[in-house]
């Protein structure tokens, strides 16, 4: 009797001790605890004991992206449009095809990316034109946490309507103007202190006027090539308002005399803006700036003169529906074939709206304006333009398209030229 019940209460023991181990096995360890299978460091845990030469020591680090979620973004569009004009010279039909195309590439410190598009035109006499032709790439790598750098370079092709304003009647074909562009920009954040130093470089080219007789004039005068840099300094002065300094120099240097003044329009063009930008975050942006500009002549025959600089612009954009855009600048520019004149001043302001009805019809409406005085000459130039237009979409990768415009320009002393011009198409996208 005694020594059966002794088995069971060593048996009973037995039992509620395999029951404790676990038990214990089950309750997360408290410091200082012993846990026999190990706490997940030092020698208890198997894989840092591993041969180190294998596993992800070697894997090549790959930037996070989302599951399914392609680095590389590539969109194209085509558009085509027929469109008609009617200006002093007549009323003409353009078939215009404008085809674009884009690849963006995000990673862990900046990105790149790469784009074209072009404007042809056809009339129906036959003529083709390249009335824009334009690549641009650009790239940004963040430094470190407070730096960044910015490489931009653009090229661009294009050809004006001879029939359009400012042309002589017995012109056939406008000059074709190459440009390209390349500017580099470092900006530093010290805090309430912000620092962008910016360098750029620039090469355009003029082709020659075709007539009606077919004789030529050439335009190579025109051609220069021009460098600079700036420096902006800004300073935050509360959550959304920025002051800023910003300085420039940019130097011209021309191919060749110019026909009428019969010297170089070589120039230093120095300017100074103080301004302030608000930013109210997606609602609002506001940005105003007055400065002052001087431009140098490298020869001493011509007059050296100082321009007033104006600048601002307010994007507004209450909702997803509505976008308001305006900007007023100022610029001072060559003067082109304008005869006697060293340099042009120009004054310009433009507006834009967009409205999304719904899902399928997007209206927009446009309004320009400019005025341009030529420094050493009498001689001004007027313009001023409206247009109105709508989208409406046809699916998920095409969309048709209706716009009218209306400019008026003219150069003293010359009346004024209208034109109206009314296009419809379709356009295609990714």
């Amino acid at each position: 009797m005694t020594t059966r019940t002794g088995a069971a209460v060593r048996q009973r023991i037995g039992y509620l001790g395999a029951a404790g181990l676990a038990v214990a096995l089950a309750v997360p360890v408290r410091a200082g605890e012993f846990n026999p299978l190990g706490d997940g460091s030092g020698a208890s845990n198997f894989d840092l004991l591993r041969d180190a030469t294998t596993g992800c020591e070697n894997c090549v680090p790959r930037p996070p992206t989302e599951w399914g979620v392609s680095p590389f973004v590539l969109d194209w569009s085509l558009a085509l449009r027929g469109a008609v004009i009617e200006s002093g010279s007549g009323t003409r039909y353009e078939a215009i095809a404008l085809p674009s195309v884009s690849l963006v590439h995000r990673h862990l410190r900046g990105g790149y990316s790469v784009g074209a598009d072009a404007e042809l035109a056809y009339r129906v006499d036959g003529d083709v034109r390249i009335s824009g032709l334009g690549l641009e790439g650009s790239a940004d790598y963040r430094i470190d946490a407070l730096t960044v750098a910015t490489l931009k370079g653009t090229f661009g092709l294009s050809q004006d309507d001879p029939d359009g304003p400012g042309y002589a009647p017995n012109v056939k074909a406008a000059p074709l103007v190459a440009s390209g562009t390349g500017a580099a920009t470092l900006t530093r954040d010290f805090g309430p202190w912000l620092v962008a130093l910016r360098g750029d470089v620039a090469r355009t080219t003029h082709g020659d006027t075709l007539y009606d007789d077919d004789s030529t004039s050439s335009n190579s005068f025109q051609n220069l090539t021009g460098a600079g840099g700036g420096l902006r300094l800004g300073l935050r002065l509360g959550p959304v308002l920025t002051g800023f300094l910003d300085g420039e120099a940019d130097y011209e240097l021309y191919d060749e005399v110019s026909p009428s003044l019969l010297v170089r329009l070589d120039n230093l063009t120095v300017a100074g803006r103080s301004g302030v930008t608000a930013g109210f975050g997606e609602v609002l942006e506001l940005e105003g700036s007055l400065g002052l500009g001087y431009r140098d002549y490298a020869d001493a025959g011509l007059t050296d003169f100082a321009a007033v600089l104006y600048d601002a612009k307010a994007v507004f954009r209450p909702d997803e529906t509505v976008a308001l855009t305006g900007t007023f600048s100022t610029a001072i520019s060559t003067p082109g074939t304008t005869s006697g004149a060293s340099a042009k001043i120009t004054y310009a302001a433009s507006g834009e709206a967009s409205y999304q009805a719904n899902s399928w019809l997007k209206l927009r409406g446009s309004a320009n304006w400019s005025e341009a005085h030529f420094w050493g000459i009498a001689i001004d130039e007027y313009k001023w333009g409206v247009g109105v237009g709508a989208d409406y979409r046809l699916g998920e990768h095409a969309e048709l398209t209706a716009d009218y415009d209306f400019g008026r320009s003219a150069t003293t002393p010359d009346p004024f030229e209208d034109q109206h011009r009314m296009a419809l198409g379709i356009t295609f996208r990714r």
